[in-house]
Parts: C-alpha cells; structure tokens; sequence
C-alpha cells in the first residue's frame, strides 16, 4: 500500500519537474581541515614528560584540598547559570521534538453553524450546520524536513556544548576565588607577623628613646613603618570578604540561607592549594576535541550546513498528499442522505519557480553565514592554541621564580637577626633594622603571592585546555 502511495504520489511530481531537471543547484560548501602546521604551538607543551598530571573531569582534586573540591562540586550543582543552560537545554530538546513531527501527518477540523434569512418576500428563516475533518502528509522527497532535524538536532548539541562551557568557567572561577581567599589570609598572617615584630621593636625603642639611648628620627621612622605595615590589613581582609561573596554567588547561595562553610572559611586559615605535577596537554587534535568553545563552533558550521540544505531543498516542489470528509446538514439535506457528505483525496504540489531568483538569493545567504561560520572557527582554534601556550608559558615561569623568592626570604630573615644583634649591641643605628624589617616583609609577602600566582595560573591552564 505505501509503494502504491508513493507511486501515486511521484508520478505526477516527476511530470510536473520534469522540465525542472535542469536546475543548477548551488554547490554546498564543506568542512575545511584545520591544524595542519605542526608548529602552531610550542612542542615543550604538547609533549609532556611520562609523570604529567592527566586531565581529568575532577583536575580539582590533584590540589588535595578536600574544601577546594567540596566547593566546585556544590556549585556544579547549585550554580544559577548552569540552571539557565539546562532551561536552554530543555527549550532547543522540545523544538527537536516538535520539528521531528513534521514527518508525520497533520489534521485539521473545523465546525460552523449558520442561521440567517434571504432578503426577499416569503423568505423564511434557515439554519445549516457543517463540519470537516482531513489529515495530510508531506513527503520529504527532496530532504527539507530531515534537514530541518538535522539543524534542530544540532541545536540541542550546541546547548549542550554551552552548558559545558559555563561548566568550565564555573569550576575555574570557584577555585580561582578560594585561591585568592587562601592568598589574601596567607599575605594577611604574614603582614600581621610582621606587624607584630614592628610594634616589640617599636616598645623597646620608645623605651630606648626614654633612657636617651635613641633619637626621636628613629622613633619616628619605626613608627612610620609599623603604621604602613598596619596599613596593608585592611587590603587583605577586603580581599578575603570579597572572595567569600564571590564563593557564595558561584554555589548558589543567598542571603537567607548561607553555607556554614563559607561562614567559617573567613576565620578558618589554611594553606594556599598547590600542585607540583605536570598539567598533560596531550595534542593540538586533543585540545580541539575537548574544548567546548571550538567544538560548539564546529557544531554551528555543521548546523548551518543542514539550513542550507533547507534553503535548496527549495528549489523543488513540495509533494504532500491529502485526504478530507466535509458535511452539510440544512433543510435540503440530512444526516441520512449521502448527498450530505463530501470528500476530497489525492497529492498536492507546490513550487516557488519558475522564478526562483528569492530562493537562490537565500542560497547565498545561507553559504555566506556557513563560510562566516568557518572562519570563526578557524579563527577559535588559532585562539584556543594560543591561549594554552600562554596560559603555561606564564606558569612555568612563575613556578621558575618559588626557589630565589624563598631564598630571599631566607636571607632577610637571617639579615633581620643580624641587624637587631648588633643594634642591641650597639654597633649600627637602628635604621639598619628598620631597613631588614622593611626587606623582610616585602620577601615574605613575595613569596605567598608566588605561590598564590602559581596556582591561579595552574588553574587558567585547566581552563584554557577545556577545563571540566
């Protein structure tokens, strides 16, 4: 029965494009092959060492802070974006569901009653009452519907992608503010150190000033110094509530119902999360395939690509077949006469030609946002690749710089000693010692936001590699 059907349909649309057989359809562009210069990106970084650090979907947990992970995993979870990608998500799924039944048949109904008189004499007044009732289904001949679902299919993948992208950002950005709340309280313990040592040396020269054993340029001087050094307080615990209020806004919580954890981290100091391991970068084609920003861009050029198969697929008659039953009941006729009924059935086409200069025009349209299309992409690769390179060209050179920072801080610690020693001794002015305390604060202070620094530029070259 369905070949029958299909026969009856196809024989009059051959007739009617028979003189239609002729028609230059536009060549679809393809899929250009990118990455093919070897030397796109240093060989150092895609070649790491066999005791590299693997990319994991939980690269959280190489920094072996249980908090730090606790933290990402609650706002993959509780995060209002990603909320918002999984209602995009939801929206693009049920308008694939709905473009996938345009391959099955549509019906109509409809219903009226008309009462009225005729305006002549003697005319009395009639009521008749009809109906209809018919189906129709489109066969996709030319592949217009199916690329319809291609493009609505692709659709769902792009949100998808998206989804994976505000996944990624979510991640980094969570670890990347506990990095600079364990950074601030790190520079605020170290200062406040510091402070505390100012303000002995401060006494003992007020008491030193009182014997008439230092001058009043000396007191002076360490005053200024352990002011400036009060100073720096207030900076740091600035920077360490506005990462609390970033953490809160990144797991989701609000006001009304704030985590415990994060009331407790302002006062709960710990260590900056580090990692010594290598980061496995793996190969420019590794990179391409896991990053959700080229891969939603190669999904876009392949969406597009099905929209301009819809756009030719109008250079060709439609071919639907129909079927419908009307009814007319009147005081001519009754619901006992088969004169009461009608009924239509067979195939329907239709075709925008002869003149189809619209649809080639939106031909073109369509090759030229997919040829837009491809250069976006190529354009989001060249990015991608240089973003990583960046990304770890900045965090071996920082983790380059751990050893001589804690050297200095070593040895303007030991100067610090020195110079106390010998100004209770009475060899050198106090300025000596001021001098090694000013050095040593500025040490220390370098050193944690070293380490603070390496971190947070571990945790971009997760990102810049596709992250989660």
């Amino acid at each position: 029965m369905r070949k029958f059907i299909e026969k009856l349909i196809l024989y009059p649309a051959l007739f009617f494009t028979a003189g239609c057989a002729s028609i230059d359809v536009p060549k679809k562009p393809t899929l250009p092959q990118l990455i093919s210069d070897e030397n796109v990106v240093p060989a150092q970084f895609f070649n790491p060492s066999g005791d590299a650090l693997p990319l994991t979907s939980t690269w959280w947990d190489s920094f072996g802070d249980p908090i730090l992970s606790r933290l990402i995993e609650t706002a993959l979870v509780t995060n209002r974006e990603l909320d918002v990608a999984e209602a995009n998500i939801k929206i693009v799924t049920e308008t694939l569901e709905r473009q996938r039944l345009e391959t099955s048949y549509n019906t109509q109904s409809g219903a009226n009653i008309n009462i009225g008189r005729n305006a002549a004499p003697n005319r009395n007044v009639t009521a008749t009452v009809g109906g209809l009732i018919g189906a129709s289904w489109e066969y996709d001949a030319f592949g217009r519907i199916d690329a319809a679902i291609r493009a609505a299919e692709l659709s769902v993948e792009a949100a998808k992608q998206a989804r994976q992208d505000i996944a990624v950002i979510v991640s980094s950005e969570t670890a990347l503010a506990y990095t600079d709340l364990r950074g601030a309280q790190k520079r605020l313990a170290v200062a406040s150190e510091n402070a505390e040592t100012q303000s002995k040396s401060l006494e003992l020269l007020q008491s030193l000033f009182e014997n008439g054993r230092a001058t009043e340029l000396d007191l002076a001087r360490a005053q200024a110094q352990y002011r400036t050094t009060l100073a720096d307080l207030p900076r740091f615990q600035a920077i360490i509530e506005s990462a609390i209020s970033r953490l809160a806004v990144l797991t989701g919580a609000s006001a009304s119902n704030p985590d415990s954890m994060l009331l407790s981290l302002g006062n709960n100091n710990a260590d900056i999360p580090t990692t010594q391991s290598f980061v496995s970068v793996g190969t420019p084609e590794d990179l391409i395939r896991r990053r959700p920003d080229i891969r939603s861009a190669e999904i876009e050029i392949s969406r597009l690509l099905a929209l301009s198969d819809i756009e030719r697929a109008r250079l060709f008659p439609t071919i639907s077949f129909g079927a419908d039953v009307s009814a007319l009941f009147g005081s001519g006729n009754r619901l006992d006469q088969l004169s009461s009924f009608g009924f239509g059935l067979g195939p329907a086409i239709n075709w925008e030609g002869p003149d189809l200069r619209r649809v080639r025009a939106d031909i073109d349209i369509a090759d030229a946002q997919t040829n837009r299309a491809f250069r976006v992409y190529e354009q989001t690769v060249i990015q991608a690749l240089s973003d990583v390179e960046i990304a770890l060209s900045n965090r071996v050179n920082e983790q380059r710089r751990q050893l001589d920072l804690s050297l200095a801080a070593n040895a303007a610690e030991t100067a610090l000693n020195i110079a106390t020693l010998r100004f209770e001794e009475g060899l050198d002015d106090f300025l000596d010692v001021l001098d090694a305390q000013r050095t040593l604060l500025a040490a220390q202070d370098r050193v944690a936001e070293n380490q603070l620094q390496s971190t947070r530029l571990t945790i971009l070259v997760y990102r810049e590699l596709g992250g989660i």
